[in-house]
């Protein structure tokens, strides 16, 4: 079996066990799609980055566990607008894989990109790859880094076939991790599967079918097979019934109290343009 066909039977396999698994079970697992993207890749290694409204980036992760440094050294900044990717993600607001050294310079002046290679180098993560899981006010990402061998077309063609299914699992996994705590195992009492609550949570929250497809990164025809499945087995007929029944069980959170006055919270602010005298500010 050749090393593609047997990455293309581990994600399958990934996707399948967390779609079908029983809610509150396990976390989301980083290490395992860490693992399957080294191996897809031919990576050296695979960090989970975020990057907050302040542009800081953190490594919230990285497989092989102690390959590359969880913090910057001292004398470096941990600023992400001199990072050419997150210069990319922060300027396009593009939601596709993109490779380091095809950052074009409008976005990362050619001393920019030279300052960070020169960081990372000695590191062994020269060659970058992202995976983003969202972007807007923040962003989040999958990178994997090799030290030499640059990623080509056909890389960044199997990362945008992998992206679609990775980002809806943890778009499901971020729907579920705020539940009350119990809610996991009245889920599992109910024969509900993770993916099954995830769209009942959504549905709680007043989404349409095509909303929650749009938040889950799949079709309405798969969410209404869903709720088909989740109606069935609350003993219910349509969508009313099957919030309030699931708020009645505890496996949803009760409704809060409206706001005094009518007053309601603004968007989140954006991602703050680069530092000012650079010559893309004021995006």
């Amino acid at each position: 079996m050749s090393r593609v066909t047997t990455c293309h039977a581990a994600w399958l396999e990934l996707v399948g066990d967390l779609l079908q698994a029983e809610p509150g079970t396990r976390g989301f697992p980083h290490a395992r799609v860490a693992d399957l993207l080294v191996a897809s890749f031919g990576a050296a290694c695979c960090s989970l980055n975020t990057v907050d409204r302040r542009w800081v980036d953190r490594v919230v992760g990285g497989w092989p566990v102690g390959y590359l440094p969880m913090a910057p050294p001292s004398d470096f900044r941990p600023d992400a607008t001199t990072h050419p990717l997150i210069r990319w993600y922060a300027v396009t607001g593009s939601a596709a894989p993109q490779v380091l050294g095809r950052v074009p310079p409008e976005v990362a002046p050619a001393a920019m990109a030279a300052e960070w290679t020169a960081f990372a180098r000695p590191h062994g993560i020269a060659r970058q790859l992202a995976l983003p899981l969202w972007t807007g006010a923040g962003m989040a990402a999958y990178v994997v880094s090799r030290p030499d061998d640059d990623y080509g077309d056909a890389d960044t063609e199997l990362a945008a076939l992998v992206l679609p299914a990775l980002s809806a699992l943890v778009r499901q996994h971020g729907v579920l991790r705020d539940l009350p705590d119990g809610s996991g195992d009245r889920a599992r009492d109910a024969r509900l599967t993770e993916r099954e609550l995830a769209v009942l949570t959504l549905l709680g929250s007043g989404l349409t079918a095509q909303a929650i497809a749009r938040r889950l990164h799949t079709s309405p025809r798969t969410v209404h097979k869903h709720l088909e499945h989740v109606y069935r087995k609350l003993g219910v007929r349509d969508r009313l019934m099957a919030v309030q029944r699931a708020r009645d069980a505890g496996l949803l959170p009760t409704l809060p109290e409206p706001p005094r006055g009518g007053v309601s919270a603004g968007p989140a602010p954006r991602i703050p343009s680069p530092r000012s005298g650079d010559h893309l500010a004021g995006r």
